[in-house]
C-alpha cells in the first residue's frame, strides 16, 4: 500500500513536470477521406484506377463464366464419353482453372498489376499531398500531423524522433525486461 501511494505521488510529479512540455506542443490531423474526395487530381486518379479494376474485373468473370459453363457440361456429359474423352475434358478444365488463379495472381496478387497501377497512377498525386502537409505543417509549426481516418502520423517534427535514442539504448544492453524490474522490488 506504501508502495502506490509513493508511485501515486511520484506519478503526479511527473505529471506536472510534462505538463508544460505538452502544452508547448502544435498537433494537427487531416482527413485523408476528404482530401481524396474534394481533391480533382486525386478523384481523377481514382477514376482511372476504377476504370483499370473493373476491365481486369470483366476479364476474371468472363473466364470464370467459362469455367462455369464448361464444368456444367462436363457434369451433364461425363457418363456419356469416353474414357479418353473424359479425361481430356478434366484436363482442359484443370488448364483453365489454372489460368484463372494465374490470372488472379497476375493481376490482383501481393505484386499484381493492379498494384502497380495503382502506384503509376495515385502515387504521384500521393506524393503530392503529402508534400502539400508537410509545407502546410512546417509553416504553421506543427510538430505533429495525423489522419482522422486511419490514425497514422503523416509528419512529424524530426526534434521529435527518439529512433537513435532506442537503437542507442537497444544496443547497449541497458533495458531490462518488465519481469526482472517487478522482481527487484518483491
Amino acid at each position: 500500500m506504501k508502495d502506490r501511494v509513493i508511485y501515486g505521488v511520484l506519478f503526479l510529479l511527473c505529471l506536472g513536470v510534462t505538463m508544460p512540455a505538452f502544452a508547448q506542443l502544435k498537433v494537427a490531423y487531416v482527413n485523408s477521406d476528404r482530401i481524396m474526395q474534394e481533391y480533382e487530381k486525386a478523384r481523377e486518379a481514382q477514376q482511372q484506377l476504377d476504370a483499370e479494376a473493373k476491365k481486369l474485373e470483366q476479364q476474371y468473370q468472363g473466364m470464370v463464366a467459362e469455367y462455369d459453363s464448361l464444368s456444367r457440361q462436363f457434369q451433364q456429359q461425363q457418363y456419356v464419353m469416353s474414357e479418353e474423352r473424359r479425361k481430356q475434358k478434366q484436363r482442359e478444365l484443370q488448364q483453365l482453372q489454372q489460368q484463372i488463379q494465374q490470372f488472379q495472381m497476375e493481376n490482383v496478387g501481393p505484386k499484381g498489376q493492379i498494384y502497380a497501377k495503382q502506384e503509376e497512377i495515385l502515387g504521384p498525386v500521393l506524393d503530392e499531398i503529402n508534400r502539400a502537409i508537410r509545407e502546410v505543417a512546417s509553416s504553421g509549426q506543427y510538430d505533429f500531423v495525423f489522419d482522422s481516418v486511419g490514425g497514422n502520423l503523416l509528419y512529424a517534427e524530426e526534434k521529435h524522433n527518439i529512433t537513435a535514442d532506442v537503437l542507442y539504448e537497444l544496443r547497449r544492453g541497458g533495458t531490462s525486461s518488465p519481469q526482472s524490474q517487478g522482481q527487484g522490488n518483491q
